[in-house]
């Protein structure tokens, strides 16, 4: 149900055709009684009333954190016949509490236009009392009123429920990111949802969100992040008992995941699967581990994501010998890396998994077949993606998991092993790790980007990356090829190798040039050769570069993420200063020539940019942009 009070009319507002919700309401036996009211992020009732810069009296004096309040929108159908309609202004927040009881949906819509029916009588009489006084007692009565008699309505009603089901439509042109949190005697979950304009759909499972729906007083909360102002419809905003599993997994939602954990990257880097009832049928511990068999759509599955370039590993409570000789025996153990196969809990061998592969644990996915595995992990590791094993055939369909296939994905795994090679050398060196780096004989070869192979691996590399990415913008295809198009700007593309093996393409770069400066647009560097001085390399050669053509510096404009303050430090090691600074990022100046330290430990290989390239890199003029006046070289 919605606080529906405070709706105003809409100035202008043409309502066009319903657009068909994913979930019908036929589809749904039972929900759980949510009544969701304007709420504020920052509450501090009676004294923010007077105080807070930000209050905005609502008709009952309370303020008013949504603009038009909480207003049915019937182009926007779902559980009931409107969704609702909300603008967040700062601050703003939707809140339900706990503490009453499942209905059958056919209730739900009952109470929903008995309760509309109720505030249609009481408006005109509410606007007549208030013009003898500013005290609205007679919406507040009905409002305390109708909660307590959905808690008498709804007391004893108890039922298990499938999922928490959050459909809405962003309005807006831009994205926003929603934050959802769950707070039971102190937080029990939070997660996030990027919002892209127009539809979005989230299913998360109930065991998941760590709450107990009929035990003690909590409430779940909705908010845009980071203060952000929003406009959306919401659908769907409920917990939902299916009639059938078919409805669970009806088109648009088949597969996703029980939790997208806070701030989840955009792709999965690495899928971790338990073996135990999930990759393969029963118990190992129970059978004759050479009865042991995958279920064929699990196997299908994984050479999939091994041909896209997602990694995989194992985190399983097993004994290691005997499920690793399964996996052997399965012809499977290769896929592998970093297995964790122990008694320890799940959670920390996933982020073992994690820190031992350099990824964030938002970029990782775990499938397992137990609810409580899975809750204890995405309990602990917040950001992660946990789908159940019923789920596996599904997941190369999701988003989230569609990356292009190219010669340097199938080659993905091949490329961290020779890592784990280096890793286990670098443990002689002890805490001498530049003279460690020195013996690798790294090479990183400069090129323009040109060959389509080589177009997909760097729009890949946008997308994938996080933590040594300039910018958080991820490029269309039409987008990425029309960059590539424009004569004034130098788009590289970066390859290292060393003695261990191939890394493979690792880098893009694209530098606009003006007359006024040059300006590094896009950085992004795979997370395979962090820390091992590529970047210094690379810089000393552009600025090089740069200092040929004229210029005095490179400005580098830095978009501050949750994830990418790896970057920053890498940048203001290798000589970078912050030139402007605020909450959103940075301006960063490097001057050019410039000689990094360390930038010796890698060789630049093709630095005329004539080798590999299909056709050199020229000199050309670039456009205008940010930074001081351009001295010709002399």
């Amino acid at each position: 149900m919605w606080q529906t009070d405070w709706a105003e009319p809409r100035q202008g507002f043409e309502i066009g055709p319903p657009q068909a919700s994913t979930l019908l309401p036929g589809e749904v036996r039972s929900t759980y009684l949510l009544l969701w009211v304007e709420h504020c992020i920052e509450c501090a009732i009676p004294d923010c009333y007077k105080l807070c810069p930000l209050y905005v009296a609502r008709k009952d004096g309370k303020c008013a954190r949504f603009r038009n309040g909480i207003s049915p929108n019937r182009q926007y159908p779902g559980l009931f016949p409107f969704g609702a309609e909300v603008e967040f202004r700062r601050w703003g927040q939707l809140e339900a509490n706990f503490g009453f009881g499942a209905l059958k949906t056919e209730q739900a819509r009952l109470i929903d236009r008995v309760d509309r029916g109720f505030l249609t009588l009481i408006r005109p009489v509410e606007t007549l009392l208030g013009r003898l006084s500013s005290n609205r007692k007679l919406n507040r009565g009905y409002a305390l009123l109708r909660e307590r008699i959905l808690q008498w309505f709804t007391r004893g009603h108890k039922e298990s429920f499938d999922e928490f089901v959050v459909e809405v439509w962003n309005l807006q042109s831009q994205p926003v990111r929603l934050v959802i949190e769950c707070w039971q005697a102190g937080p029990r979950f939070r997660t996030s949802i990027l919002l892209k304009p127009g539809r979005t759909i989230q299913r998360i499972s109930l065991p998941t969100m760590n709450i107990d729906l009929y035990g003690k007083v909590g409430d779940i909360r909705i908010y845009p992040e980071n203060d952000a102002e929003a406009h959306v419809v919401f659908s769907w905003l409920d917990f939902v008992q299916y009639e059938s599993s078919a409805a669970k997994k009806s088109p648009g939602s088949a597969g996703r995941p029980e939790t997208q954990g806070v701030l989840s990257a955009e792709k999965v880097k690495c899928v971790i699967w338990d073996l135990d009832q999930t990759a393969w049928e029963g118990i190992l511990g129970e059978q004759d581990a050479d009865m042991i068999s995958l279920h064929p759509e699990v196997l299908r599955t994984m050479l999939a994501l091994d041909e896209r370039g997602i990694l995989q590993s194992v985190a399983s409570k097993n004994d290691h010998d005997i499920a690793w000789r399964a996996l052997d025996r399965l012809g499977v153990a290769h896929l592998f890396l970093y297995p964790q196969i122990n008694w320890e809990p799940k959670s920390a061998n996933i982020q073992r998994i994690a820190t031992s592969l350099n990824i964030g644990i938002d970029s990782c996915a775990f499938i397992d077949d137990s609810p409580f595995e899975r809750a204890e992990v995405a309990h602990e590791l917040p950001g992660i993606r946990v789908f159940s094993d019923s789920d596996a055939r599904d997941l190369l369909g999701l988003p989230e998991f569609d990356v292009p296939i190219t010669l340097e994905s199938r080659q993905r795994r091949s490329f961290y092993v020779a890592e784990s090679q280096r890793k286990h050398h670098a443990v002689e060196y002890g805490t001498r790790y530049e003279a460690f780096l020195k013996t690798c004989e790294m090479e990183a070869t400069l090129w323009k980007l040109a060959e389509p192979d080589h177009v997909d691996r760097c729009l890949e590399l946008l997308h994938r990356s996080n933590q040594l990415n300039l910018s958080p913008h991820r490029y269309t295809r039409k987008e990425f090829e029309n960059l590539l198009q424009q004569p004034d700007v130098l788009c590289i593309c970066t390859a290292c190798k060393d003695r261990f093996g191939d890394y493979g393409i690792i880098g893009f770069a694209s530098v606009v040039m003006s007359p006024e400066a040059a300006i590094l647009k896009d950085f992004v560097l795979s997370c395979r050769v962090a820390q091992k001085k590529v970047e210094n390399a690379w810089f000393k050669f552009v600025t090089s570069l740069a200092d040929s053509m004229g210029y005095r510096k490179i400005c580098a404009p830095y978009v501050k993420t949750s994830r990418n303050t790896v970057l920053l430090k890498a940048f203001l090691e290798v000589g970078f200063v912050e030139t402007r600074k605020d909450d959103t990022g940075s301006i960063l100046e490097l001057k050019c020539p410039s000689t990094p330290p360390a930038s010796e430990i890698v060789s630049i290989v093709g630095g005329s940019f004539e080798l590999p390239a299909t056709s050199p890199i020229n000199a050309v003029s670039l456009p205008h942009h940010v930074g001081e006046t351009r001295e010709a070289a002399s």
